[in-house]
């Protein structure tokens, strides 16, 4: 199977290119740079009907959307190795976290920033009522890290490659309290220093100069 990666500057895309690190599976990659709004360039957008990252072509087939991309990876490379599968003890917990990344944590972290963006005072109520919504779904994942290493359980899975992002790249856009949590804190720390993680980090924040 034939995998491109189609890489927009600090972008979801970089989770694809850590899983393949951490599989070790082949695959190809292809650059691609923000505008200084931080809009993806038109040649991304042309990609997919989407408009947005990530995007990747598997077997000349173009898939998009985080939780499909990052699903399809997870299950077709390294023999499932990142994922977990119907029966096994930690089934349920790697779909809730897997999915709670980009279904409830990033949603709440973007409203946030497109109200910045729109400059809507901080003491306006919906900026009050959205940060207390995220201060809640923070307090849950520092929770989870009270009782587990890894998201899902006793093992590093796609469902913590998910988690990661709103902690890492996403604070390049806005301010997310990482060190009020020192549960988030520490798992940021050992999931930042895994060597696919490095990897990834030098192949994305490096792109070949044109």
């Amino acid at each position: 199977m034939s995998v491109t990666i189609f890489q927009l500057d600090r972008s979801r895309s970089e989770r694809a290119v850590w899983l393949m690190e951490e599989v070790e599976c082949p695959y190809d990659i292809r650059f691609f740079a923000r505008l200084e709004t931080l809009a993806a360039e038109p040649a991304y957008k042309a990609l997919h009907p989407l408009g947005s990252s990530p995007v990747i072509e598997a077997d000349g087939q173009r898939i998009a959307e985080s939780g499909a991309v990052m699903d399809y990876l997870a299950t077709t490379q390294g023999n499932g190795a990142l994922r977990a599968n119907p029966g096994d003890p930690d089934y349920a917990d790697y779909l809730f976290w897997f999915h709670f990344a980009e279904s409830s944590l990033m949603p709440a972290l973007v409203t946030e920033i497109m109200a910045e963006r729109a400059g809507i005072a901080q003491d306006h109520p919906s900026r009050v009522a959205g940060r207390a919504h995220s201060a809640r779904l923070l307090k849950l994942v520092d929770d989870r890290l009270t009782h587990a290493p890894y998201m899902a359980g006793d093992r590093f899975t796609a469902a913590d490659i998910m988690m990661t992002f709103p902690f890492t790249t996403t604070r390049l856009f806005m301010s997310v309290d990482v060190e009020g949590h020192k549960n988030i804190a520490a798992y940021v720390g050992r999931m930042t220093a895994r060597p696919a993680y490095c990897r990834m980090r030098d192949i994305v924040d490096h792109p070949p100069i044109a």
